[in-house]
């Protein structure tokens, strides 16, 4: 199991962004392992006024934002597919690293979760990522995108018109989502 992101190694510099990335898929490469024998877990970047180089900011994590950094994750990772695709942050202030009071006048207007576990949830069905994660969430913010997750997978079930396989077995297996 590898865990990576698309702004290591820290400390985070323009020259070596998404070097982690690469010497990972190199490896891979090198050692002729078969890719499912292998687990990846890559992140993108939330907004941060520190890291300019990446994406021209980053400023959000929107749809275009999240579709450009997997691209990008692929392309450097080169595999056809993420395992575990996160968050590296949220898109919206929330009390982080030592932080343990919330600050309601950092608050700033940020990307709905909503759009963001939609665009998650089309690389889910392009084949891109197979999972989807969070990191550095809040409590609220973990909650909050299972219950999407949750109604999202009910709505595709519902759309195409059966909830079980002709075996009766589950749609979605080995996929758990909490209310």
């Amino acid at each position: 199991f590898f865990d990576t992101a698309e702004m290591y190694p820290v400390p985070q510099r323009q020259e070596t962004q998404g070097l982690s990335e690469e010497i990972i898929g190199k490896w891979l490469k090198s050692r002729s392992i078969p890719r499912s024998e292998v687990a990846i877990a890559t992140k993108v970047t939330g907004p941060s006024g520190q890291m300019s180089w990446i994406r021209d900011g980053p400023r959000r994590i929107d749809r275009e934002a999240i579709t450009s950094a997997v691209e990008g994750s692929l392309r450097r990772l080169d595999v056809d597919y993420i395992d575990v695709y996160q968050i590296h942050w949220p898109d919206r202030y929330v009390p982080m690293f030592g932080e343990s009071l919330y600050d309601s006048s950092r608050a700033y207007s940020a990307v709905p979760l909503e759009e963001q576990m939609e665009a998650m949830g089309s690389l889910v069905q392009q084949g891109k990522i197979r999972e989807v994660g969070l990191s550095n969430e809040s409590p609220f913010g973990l909650m909050r995108c299972c219950n999407l997750a949750k109604q999202s997978c009910c709505k595709m079930m519902e759309e195409e018109g059966e909830e079980e396989d002709e075996e009766g077995e589950e749609e979605f297996p080995g996929k758990t989502y909490y209310p």
